[in-house]
């Protein structure tokens, strides 16, 4: 009677693990990152839809966004023409990812343009109108300053704290996200990122890199070099989706840029990323964002 159970307690075990082992083998995948209609907007290198390729998101849609004026024309209402938001207002936009160097406030780059009298303040209130889902992500622009002749380039301070320029800009965010109740508007720390990328090459902490100069062709803002391009697209992606770019392999191949009074090349014709400088960037450009309470993106 006793072999008896003991067989039957064994069979018994045999079918719940067997049991357990085919429930783990059907348990899903976790859902993919659902693509939305995002429009581009001013000055972006073309590199975002590789990245979200690359991170397998799906029903992605990216457009020209509403035409606002030019990089300089971030001054309010004023200076955008009547009709240009009909298409945001109509809620044909779930995101608008917008770029320009232009894009920390003050008279000089904003003018009148304030606070709720913002552009950013004036995307927001059109884009939720017939949409209620509606975010605006808004990417800090780095800018480089520094001496071509003499091939130098000048980096602003490490510091725990941002810095006055995007204090501004998170003062902004702050007052259109009290204004409608919640985040709408995110700040992709694409700048400040690139400037730890510059001081950890200016000390001797990125493989490959000696001279944060190599970081642009010529100082120039215009050509941001593979490794800055590459750490822009990865924290813009990101912050758009909170999902992490470590491990990504995205094909820029495609890439091309400039042309008119602007020489044309292509993602090709710049300095080739290692997979050890790849790692490094995708993971500077995670911590970065989730570490950023205005990305809206918390560390997992």
């Amino acid at each position: 009677m006793n072999r008896h159970r003991f067989t039957a307690g064994i069979l018994s075990a045999f079918g719940l693990l067997a049991c357990a082992t085919a429930a783990m083998a059907e348990e899903p995948k976790p859902a993919k990152p659902a693509g939305v209609r995002v429009g581009h907007m001013l000055m972006l290198f073309g590199g975002e839809k590789p990245v979200a390729e690359a991170m397998d998101i799906e029903g992605l849609q990216m457009k020209s966004g509403p035409y606002i004026g030019t990089w300089h024309d971030i001054k309010g209402i004023d200076k955008i023409q009547p009709g240009r938001l009909d298409p945001l207002e109509r809620g044909e936009f779930d995101m608008l990812l917008l770029a320009s160097p232009h894009c920390y406030p003050n008279k000089d780059s904003w003018g009148d343009g304030q606070g709720l009298d913002s552009t950013a303040a004036i995307l927001c209130a059109t884009g939720l109108k017939n949409n209620p889902n509606f975010r605006l992500v808004w990417q800090t622009w780095p800018w480089p300053r520094g001496d071509i002749a003499e091939k130098k380039l000048s980096l602003p301070p490490a510091s725990a704290e941002s810095p006055p320029d995007l204090r501004g800009l998170e003062k902004v965010a702050d007052e259109i996200n009290a204004h409608h109740g919640r985040q709408v508007m995110v700040i992709s720390p694409a700048a400040e990122l690139c400037w730890d990328l510059a001081r950890m090459v200016a000390d001797g902490k990125f493989p490959g890199i000696t001279d944060p100069f190599e970081l642009w062709v010529n100082a120039n803002m215009w050509e941001p070099g593979s490794h800055v391009s590459t750490l822009i697209h990865y924290c813009n992606l990101a912050t758009m989706y909170g999902v992490s770019p470590i491990g990504l392999k995205p094909d820029f191949s495609g890439i091309k840029r400039g042309g008119g009074k602007g020489r044309a090349y292509t993602f090709d014709d710049l300095a080739p990323i290692t997979d050890e400088q790849r790692e490094i960037l995708q993971r500077l450009a995670w911590e970065k964002v989730t570490s950023y309470p205005y990305s809206g993106v918390k560390k997992p």
